[in-house]
């Protein structure tokens, strides 16, 4: 009885430890690959456009000077008629 209950508290302690490496070598793994993305993330949005005298451009504003939505004059009048 005293062997079947040794085994059983080492087995459940090598559990438990095997449990807290475990989470601790995933929390490491996953925020390797977590700051990995966010660098990726960062240079891909960072990139920008160069002219020819190596000058970042961020926003290239419409060539034809058209805004879409902020020109509308309004439209025909409708009349309304109850039934």
């Amino acid at each position: 009885m005293a062997v079947l209950l040794k085994y059983l508290l080492v087995l459940i302690l090598i559990f438990y430890l095997f449990s807290k490496v475990a989470k601790f070598l995933f929390r490491i793994f996953l925020g390797r690959t977590a700051k990995a993305a966010q660098e990726r993330q960062y240079q891909q949005n960072n990139k920008g456009r160069k002219s020819k005298d190596g000058i970042n451009i961020d926003h290239i504003p419409n060539q034809n000077g058209k805004r879409t939505g902020g020109n509308f004059k309004g439209g025909e009048y409708v009349d309304y008629e109850e039934l």
